[in-house]
């Protein structure tokens, strides 16, 4: 696989993104001319930034998130002077801002190991350069706009890694301005992602889609042939915004056989952190720096406890009580992850297996044996997790076996179906249960609003129901179920949310989501927190909640506490 890495990438790194510099042009310049002072902080509220949309409408501006929008501004901001351009971005890409993260020491670490030989970026910024110096105390040269005709070669003649910047460098920010030369050798880079898009496949980190040129080399690649030859994966993070035409660019690539798809991650350190779990034979030196960024609990000086008001209820619960045993399993045959989530798929069993070093596993051995049969077992024995939970933050694989547990726990025999969406589980209200009208006047009375009509508080008349404009779409109350672990203790932490079936259609529901949302303001949430608490917990002060049943040979089992945390103002 090749990658091309936008600025999103570098945004964990104290690196603007393109929509960073886009608000920040827009924030100087409607201050400038209204007379106004709003600061970073300001500007992250929404109703702000609405404001200062407004303005930039009603001059006839590019709209919000359109290809033209990045120009537009800077030519705004700052004329047509490339010295004033220079010196903007000089200020915001310093080096001196930059701030390493996990993701780029993996990045660099792969390239070091010859498992990311070719690495183009659309970035100004120099955080790829810094984080390969840290990992290897090596230099990475960057092919651009002034040794473009390097890149071609490099790549003919298999002299990896090869890093290429695809807009040069921000010395040569604007296109238009360019000398001929440089024009052309911009080209030559272009030649390069052509050639090679005919041999590898790509991963697409924190780039928007915004830039014309860049979609084009795309648009030009999937039309060769034997393009992507193993697949164009483009990651999105869960906040981000997809431009139209990288769906189209998607759509298109599949249309030729093409293995393509819009990926949805969290942010592109946790993306690499999984990947990085997944590699084999890690050099010691390299995952020591690694984990050092990953893992370092930073040193705070916290408050005494105190009942000062104002207090602000959190929407964690304490669990005092975590299972430290299940089964493990050794296999005769290693499986591979790949054999394994194959037996999964085939096994349709109610247990819980994950593989680790060993299987670990709950449940009944019959539903056990339902995905590993005896005939494949060569040992089984019951294991102390103790010290593994102390890796409950770092290894991912530990913490989706006990994610699904405690889920699982806790809808157990509820009115509730559990669903799952990009790693996090889901209680989700199921109107057809027998038990339903058991939660129905919680939720409902938690659920109470203001009617202007009738001049009076009312509760909503369903709690399930069908999509405004989406055909065979329906929405359901739920709520997100999460183990965390801060301040080394475990915590429960329950988020009131709305679940669209198929969840597919989420994205496209986003404006019936906000207009179903729109009053649930602090009281509202707090009632909605207690009412999903007594229908997840009940009333008592501890309860116990196991995974299966009593009789089951292996069982999980998690004792919570069921007062909800608490934080408070600390004057300094």
């Amino acid at each position: 696989m090749m990658w091309l890495l936008g600025a999103g990438t570098s945004r964990s790194a104290n690196m603007p993104s393109a929509t960073d510099i886009i608000w920040d042009l827009k924030r100087k310049y409607y201050c400038l001319k209204e007379n106004r002072e709003i600061t970073d902080n300001e500007l992250s509220n929404e109703s702000v930034r609405k404001k200062v949309q407004n303005y930039f409408d009603s001059l006839g501006a590019p709209g919000q998130y359109t290809e033209q929008e990045y120009a537009y501004y800077f030519k705004l901001v700052f004329g047509d002077n490339p010295d004033r351009h220079q010196k903007y971005l000089e200020e915001k890409l310093s080096p001196s801002l930059i701030s390493l993260n996990s993701g780029h020491r993996i990045l660099a670490a792969l390239i070091e190991m010859h498992k990311a030989k070719l690495i183009f970026t659309t970035n100004f910024d120099s955080v790829i350069e810094q984080a390969y110096a840290f990992m290897t105390g090596k230099d990475i040269q960057a092919f651009n706009l002034n040794g473009s005709y390097a890149a071609l070669n490099a790549l003919n003649s298999e002299q990896f890694p090869i890093y290429a910047k695809m807009h040069g460098d921000f010395r040569y920010f604007e296109m238009k301005n360019l000398p001929e030369q440089l024009q052309n050798n911009d080209v030559e880079i272009e030649k390069c992602f052509l050639n090679a898009s005919t041999r590898y496949g790509i991963v697409v980190a924190g780039y928007s889609g915004r830039d014309q040129n860049v979609m084009d080399a795309f648009e030009k690649a999937i039309e060769t042939e034997n393009a992507f030859p193993k697949g164009l994966f483009w990651i999105n993070s869960v906040q981000g915004f997809v431009f139209p035409r990288v769906t189209a660019l998607i759509e298109k690539a599949r249309a030729k056989g093409i293995n393509a798809s819009i990926i949805d991650a969290d942010t592109f350190d946790s993306m690499m952190s999984t990947i990085w779990k997944q590699v084999a034979n890690k050099p010691k030196h390299f995952d020591s720096k690694i984990r050092r960024s990953i893992f370092e609990i930073p040193k705070i000086t916290r408050p005494e406890p105190s009942n000062k008001y104002p207090l602000i209820r959190m929407n964690a619960f304490p669990v005092i009580e975590m299972p430290k045993e299940c089964l493990a399993i050794d296999t005769k045959a290693n499986l591979t992850m790949a054999e394994f989530k194959e037996k999964l798929l085939q096994g349709k069993s109610s247990a819980i297996i994950q593989k680790e070093n060993k299987l670990f596993a709950w449940g009944s051995l019959e539903e056990i044996h339902k995905i590993i049969s005896p005939e494949e077992i060569k040992e089984t024995n019951t294991v102390d997790l103790s010290e593994t939970l102390k890796e409950f933050k770092q290894n991912s694989l530990i913490n989706a076996f006990y994610q699904r547990a405690i889920a699982r726990a806790l809808v157990k025999g509820k009115p509730l179906t559990l669903r799952k969406k990009r790693g996090s589980y889901y209680a989700v209200v199921s109107s057809k249960h027998e038990k339903f009208a058991e939660i129905e006047p919680l939720l409902k009375k938690a659920l109470k609003y203001w009617d202007k009509n009738l001049g009076t508080m009312r509760e909503p008349s369903s709690l399930v129901g069908f999509v405004t404009g989406f055909p065979g779409t329906y929405w359901m109350e739920c709520v997100e179920i999460s183990l965390e672990f801060v301040d080394n203790k475990f915590w429960l932490v329950l988020v009131p949310d709305i679940w669209i079936e198929p969840s597919e259609k989420r994205r496209e529901a986003r404006d019936f989501l906000t207009s179903k949302k729109r009053a649930r303001y602090n009281q509202m949430q707090n009632d909605l927190l207690d009412a999903w608490k007594k229908i997840l917990l009940g009333s008592e002060d501890e309860v116990v909640a196991t995974t299966f049943n009593e009789d089951v040979e292996y069982n999980a089992q998690f004792k919570f506490q069921t007062k909800s945390a608490h934080t408070f103002r600390v004057k300094a």
